[in-house]
């Protein structure tokens, strides 16, 4: 591991502990065993080696999108690439995500351009993906893409924090659940050859079971 990425380790493990404002320069270069005034030849200050973490995380992030969806068709199998390569690329920046959670001004209106200009590319996969869904069938008619989008994209990142200790170890696993729980709950309900399965033909059988009890008659 090089200098550069020692001190990013060290500092993102301090920056979710205490918060990039709680804590020091001093504090970052004593983790790494080098001097205070070492610490600045390789970053100019702790703002920086915060930028740094998670502009590299998101960069990384963007590009395994790129490299993975042009291989892939169809709803579940771009979902699955992006909450796979998501979960993989946190595993490789361990904190980033917690960083760029906890930190108001990287997603906030003072964030730098090139971390919010990221941040929206980042989540164009997502809503593109759950646009064309939508648009081809394969999502429910009464979900909105753009939300079914940022639901299952933040189930992502709050996985990734909850797991993050073992998260190298449950990736997969983690993963396979979000896209269980997401997709199967997402998909189109199908038509059975008796009649249309919808919520009001199940609420129409439940109320007259409910007045066949009331009424002490038998089914």
């Amino acid at each position: 591991m090089s200098r550069q990425a020692q001190i990013k380790f060290v500092a993102a493990k301090l920056f979710v502990e205490n918060g990039v404002a709680g804590t020091s320069v001093r504090d970052i270069a004593d983790g790494v065993g080098m001097l205070s005034g070492s610490l600045y030849h390789h970053f100019p200050s702790k703002d920086a080696i915060a930028f740094t973490i998670v502009s590299d995380f998101l960069a990384d992030l963007i590009s395994r999108y790129e490299s993975v969806l042009p291989h892939v068709n169809g709803m579940r199998e771009e979902f699955g690439a992006l909450v796979h390569s998501s979960i993989d690329v946190a595993t490789a920046h361990p904190y980033a995500t917690e960083i760029y959670q906890n930190e108001r001004s990287f997603h906030g209106p003072q964030a730098p351009s090139e971390i919010s200009d990221a941040v929206e590319r980042a989540h164009h996969f997502w809503t593109n993906t759950a646009e064309q869904a939508s648009r081809k069938g394969d999502l429910r008619a009464e979900m909105d893409p753009l939300e079914f989008a940022r639901m299952l994209r933040e189930g992502v990142w709050w996985s990734v924090r909850y797991h993050r200790e073992s998260l190298a170890e449950t990736a997969s696993t983690v993963a396979d659940t979000l896209l269980t729980l997401f997709l199967d709950g997402a998909t189109p309900r199908p038509v059975s050859s008796g009649g249309p399965s919808t919520l009001e033909h199940r609420v129409d059988q439940i109320e007259a079971r409910l007045d066949r009890l009331a009424r002490h008659q038998p089914n």
